[in-house]
């Protein structure tokens, strides 16, 4: 079993409720990135529902790139992040099970 909760750094403790596009730096935005590439799955793009990211707060990559990373919160904890041109990848459990069934 792994344990997929976000810890408070040592130095710095995270407040989710900062979680915002204008209080979100660069580096922070790439630490929650890579969170969900190590605590998540890839779900490509037709196995997450658009109606439960419908339902989650969106915050795109500070970056002059038009198709940067786009994170998605859902109760201001990331649980998802679209790669342009590849697909999702999710917290197990945090969007959808539908998804991890056949």
């Amino acid at each position: 079993m792994s344990d997929t909760r976000i810890l408070p750094y040592a130095d710095a403790p995270v407040n989710p409720a900062a979680l915002t596009p204008e209080a979100l730096t660069a580096a922070q935005f790439m630490d929650l990135y890579e969170y969900i590439c190590a605590a998540g799955t890839f779900a490509g793009f037709s196995a997450v529902p658009w109606e439960e990211l419908g339902m989650c707060e969106v915050l795109d990559e500070p970056t002059d790139e038009p198709e940067g990373l786009r994170l998605y919160l859902r109760d201001r904890w990331p649980v998802a992040v679209l790669e342009f041109d590849t697909g999702y990848r999710v917290i197990p459990g945090a969007i959808t099970n539908r998804w991890l069934q056949s």
